[in-house]
């Protein structure tokens, strides 16, 4: 029985599958590559298919990853081959490990923002305006019993440290945040803190995940 980890890329077009049909996806992607995949026991057996961190809805990602469980003994390169004659285009495995760490140990994650806008040197100044100083507040939804409300959060605790460079006139924030199953901050509540009261478009920035650490900034693998 091997334990593995699968690292991939959803990118392009893929971006805009949610995390279910990702799921869904990978499922079918695994019955036609015919991996010797471990079923779960019980009165309603499955897949066992671990994701580490869902990825929002229009994010691509470098850095993705999921768990399974082969019987049998395949080596790493054979599953990624398998896997990737299977998956849809823009969905790519790029390396397959034994696991090193546990999902629940990351801590951060670090995203590319770009943002394609007709004045930069403008933006810019804007930008680090915002990300220095010391309070970054953002309406981020919460639930209230049955109900689903908003309210006003500093975000500025959860940026562990950013850059902002100019490149083919484009401007590229790579910024470091909070991540995992306690404390996830989703980038485009950033880029609402740093497009609110201005005419700065929000349609006009793509966001990549580039790569996930830990609490102590070790990558996660």
């Amino acid at each position: 029985m091997q334990n593995l980890r699968l690292f991939f890329t959803k990118t392009g077009m893929t971006k805009y599958i949610s995390h279910l049909d990702l799921m869904r996806g990978m499922t079918r992607a695994v019955k036609r590559a015919d991996l010797p995949m471990w079923y779960t026991e019980g009165f309603n057996p499955h897949l066992f298919m671990t994701f580490a961190l869902p990825l929002s809805l229009g994010v691509e990602s470098l850095c993705e990853s999921v768990e399974m469980r082969l019987i049998g003994d395949l080596s790493f390169d054979e599953v990624k081959d398998r896997l990737n004659s299977a998956l849809p285009q823009g969905i790519e495995i790029i390396r397959v490990a034994e696991p090193q760490k546990k999902a629940t140990e990351i801590a951060y994650a670090e995203y590319n923002l770009e943002f394609d806008l007709p004045n930069c040197d403008e933006a810019i100044l804007h930008f680090n305006d915002v990300l220095s100083s010391d309070e970054i507040l953002v309406e981020k939804k919460a639930k209230q019993g049955r109900r689903k409300i908003y309210k006003a959060v500093n975000i500025k605790e959860n940026i562990k440290s950013y850059s902002i460079k100019l490149q083919d006139n484009k401007i590229i924030l790579t910024v470091v945040l909070t991540a995992g199953q306690a404390n996830n901050i989703n980038p485009s509540l950033l880029i609402s803190a740093l497009t609110k009261d201005t005419d700065l478009g929000t349609s006009m920035v793509n966001i990549k995940k580039m790569k996930l650490f830990c609490s102590d900034m070790s990558e996660f693998i």
